[in-house]
């Protein structure tokens, strides 16, 4: 069995609700098991995402993370900076497109792939949730 780093984000920005969250430290987190809109309000092919204004779903996980927002760039490639960082605590499954793919937790216990779908502004995607972790989240 292959151990899990557990790492600590002090997010500083969000580009969109399945990330990259951006880290102080300058990782980038992909979140496991969910999909989300893109910012230009579409759905990547063959990703499951959630239909809606994207800049509000990525506002609401911030609220989610426990974040203030401080600015946002609503460009397409534009982020939400936050007030201060926030802490999170990440275990890290992999790598994509020069991001950590992770299972990341709010200062308080909460999983933020599983509010993010509990809060449906993102869904469970089945080919990154292979354990079922998310099962559990579906409202």
């Amino acid at each position: 069995m292959i151990a899990l780093a557990t790492f600590t984000c002090l997010a500083i920005a969000l580009h969109d609700v399945d990330g990259p969250i951006h880290c102080k430290g300058g990782q980038k987190v992909r979140l496991q098991g969910i999909g989300a809109t893109e910012m230009d309000g579409s759905c990547r092919q063959n990703q499951p995402c959630v239909a809606g204004d994207p800049r509000k779903q990525r506002r609401t996980m911030a609220r989610i993370m426990g974040a203030k927002p401080a600015s946002e760039d609503t460009s397409i490639n534009g982020q939400l900076w936050f007030a201060r960082p926030v802490r999170l605590t990440c275990t890290a499954t992999g790598k994509s497109h020069k991001r950590v793919t992770a299972w990341c937790q709010t200062a308080a216990g909460k999983d933020l792939s599983c509010e993010a779908i509990k809060a449906r502004v993102a869904v469970r995607w089945d080919k990154y949730d292979r354990g079922g972790n998310l099962r559990r989240c579906a409202g």
